[in-house]
């Protein structure tokens, strides 16, 4: 048996300052925000990784620019009304280019989650997570993104949709 390893783009030596990661982490939410899914691809490099609770469930990809243009189409197709907020400040690793904030999201299960196609229930929602970003240069490389996203389907009603969508 072959295991394959992927290689996983790497921050840079050194530590960003808390003038850069507001300002650049601001930037991305309020790309989020706009829910124009371009806006990302100017906050990420070419080999850009996002790696979320949901990417990793579904086994998705959301990699490179387009990716991540792609992975905010699919999100705000489901959740038209999500908004972002920062609420805590940003937390840095002392030994590479990498930054951690903590986030609050809200807003209602309204569209349509495709896939698999299940419609919304209009149920509102409010949740809290951690994202974790790897920066070369002004650009983010990687994301991984931690929440709990069994509550935010008990909240939404994903699971209950998905059960009456078989």
């Amino acid at each position: 048996m072959s295991v394959q390893t992927q290689t996983l783009p790497q921050a840079e030596p050194g530590v960003p300052d808390l003038e850069f990661a507001l300002t650049w982490y601001q930037r991305w939410l309020d790309a989020w925000n706009s829910h124009d899914p371009d806006r990302l691809k100017e906050l990420v490099t070419d080999d850009f990784v996002l790696e979320t609770p949901t990417t990793r469930l579904t086994h998705a990809q959301a990699r490179g620019r387009q990716g991540a243009s792609d992975y905010m189409r699919f999100v705000v197709g489901a959740y038209p009304d999500l908004t972002w907020e920062m609420i805590a400040p940003p937390m840095f690793r002392l030994d590479v280019r990498q930054v951690a904030f903590s986030w609050r999201g809200s807003g209602h299960f309204s569209g349509v989650l495709q896939p698999p196609g299940l419609i919304g229930t209009g149920n509102a929602f409010s949740f809290e997570g951690l994202e974790i970003f790897s920066f070369r240069g002004a650009m983010a490389c990687r994301l991984n993104a931690v929440y709990d996203l069994a509550t935010l389907n008990k909240q939404t009603g994903v699971h209950k949709a998905a059960r009456s969508a078989e």
